[in-house]
């Protein structure tokens, strides 16, 4: 059987398009199976995820054995050297939150240089820099690798203060019972908050909007929910 590729992007048909691009495929010479799908998945998830294989005719590319936080070490490494960046990349595991833990790169810094280079306004260019680091790992491995990139502890600090924003706006909403909305996230800070409050008996937390605009509204336990693609 040929090779494909396991792929994760915000949205299923975005998953897709990747995929075709990576196998040099049309869509009608593939077969497509959906893995996770935001519109279809309890709350919580925020990206899809599927599995492309070509029907047949010339092959794919083999797949490569490795470890995938080693693969992309390597590829984070000589990527920020062809920015002009020496920097020291560590690979560790990172539990997002409680019993999910993940690997993670954490780039320390030169002294002189600007950590906010590759964080970006709200950690938009640290996530450009995570997807195209996972694209370029799972090109080898034809999975997605779930690799995180952290700089300087950005990221941890990022997402301790979402879970005790999580944590505050939820009391809230269980005192004067009525629904909170959150500023707009991305589908990785949208996951911290659902999971956070997923075991939360007083609230629940659903996504609304579309695309950079998409935020998460915590509604207290009993309430009536909007029809939501979350």
């Amino acid at each position: 059987m040929e090779q494909g590729i396991t792929i994760r992007a915000q949205t299923v048909e975005e998953a897709v398009r990747l995929a075709l691009e990576h196998l040099g495929r049309k869509r009608e010479d593939v077969e497509i199976t959906v893995l996770e799908d935001p519109g279809e998945a309890p709350l919580g998830l925020e990206e899809a995820l599927v599995r492309v294989i070509p029907k047949g005719g010339r092959p794919a590319p083999p797949e490569e054995r490795g470890d995938p936080v080693e693969i992309g070490e390597e590829i984070l490494t000589g990527m920020l050297e062809r920015m002009g960046l020496a920097v020291q990349v560590t690979p560790r595991e990172y539990a997002v939150v409680s019993g999910e833990a993940q690997s993670l790169l954490e780039v320390d810094m030169p002294a002189e240089r600007d950590a906010g280079l590759l964080i970006g306004r709200r950690g938009d260019t640290l996530h450009s820099l995570q997807f195209l680091l996972n694209l370029l790992v799972s090109r080898r491995l034809h999975r997605w690798p779930y690799l995180l990139v952290d700089v300087e502890q950005y990221r941890q600090r990022r997402d301790a203060s979402l879970k005790d924003l999580a944590r505050r706006m939820a009391d809230r909403v269980s005192e004067a019972h009525e629904p909170i909305t959150l500023e707009p996230m991305t589908p990785y800070e949208r996951r911290i908050i659902h999971i956070t409050l997923r075991d939360d008996p007083l609230v629940v937390t659903q996504s609304t909007g579309e695309g950079d605009s998409r935020k998460v509204v915590i509604y207290p336990a009993g309430w009536e929910l909007p029809i939501s693609s979350s």
